[in-house]
């Protein structure tokens, strides 16, 4: 093997394969999903203002309470995206693959602490999200995955730290964002998973 092949290898993407891989991209791309949406957005609303919004003390509070408070419908958006790619092949365990989802946030959430401003009960809350998501989603054919933001994008537009005056016309653009990186977080996965073997690990 030639060293330019080696470090290909290298630095090409370890494939999905178990349930915590799996635990691995679900709490990471939720994370890159929220953030990135929101710091594009914040950045083409202030422009050239962004950086001096950036050493306001008031804007970064107001910045991490939107992070944090988003972050479960991002969460929710991501694992509905992959249960949607292992559904059809747990034929007749749907219930069980919902469990299993549940169980990996329940490990995910439980290792956070509480966001500042939240109530005592809002990891609990952020479970029941995903729970009542995954129900709903078991109740029809799987979304494609620009429609999978459109359930909570309302609710994140509305926690951007952006004076409402000012983002009032703005929720067509930032819902469409949201689609734009679960789409691209979604090809990822896709080329990633080893379905088959994710599959098996989960419903063990």
């Amino acid at each position: 093997m030639s060293i330019f092949s080696a470090m290909k290898d290298l630095f090409r993407p370890q494939p999905l394969a178990s349930r915590a891989q799996l635990k691995d991209f679900l709490e990471s791309r939720a994370a890159y999903l929220v953030q990135k949406s929101m710091m594009e957005y914040c950045q083409a609303r202030a422009n050239m203002l962004f950086s001096t919004l950036l050493g306001e003390a008031d804007f970064r509070a107001a910045y991490e309470h939107a992070r944090w408070h988003a972050y479960p419908f991002a969460y929710a958006m991501v694992t509905e995206m992959a249960e949607g790619l292992l559904r059809p092949l747990c034929a007749g365990r749907t219930l069980d693959l919902h469990a299993a989802f549940l169980g990996i946030a329940r490990e995910i959430f439980g290792a956070f602490p509480l966001p500042p401003q939240a109530d005592a009960d809002f990891w609990q809350t952020a479970l029941d999200t995903l729970d009542h998501d995954l129900g709903q989603a078991g109740l029809g054919p799987v979304k494609s995955w620009r429609e999978i933001p459109d359930r909570h994008a309302r609710r994140i537009f509305a926690l951007l730290p952006i004076h409402d005056r000012l983002k009032s016309r703005d929720f067509s653009m930032f819902q469409n964002n949201l689609r734009f990186h679960l789409t691209e977080i979604g090809a990822e996965f896709e080329e990633r998973a080893d379905l088959q073997r994710l599959a098996r690990d989960l419903l063990h």
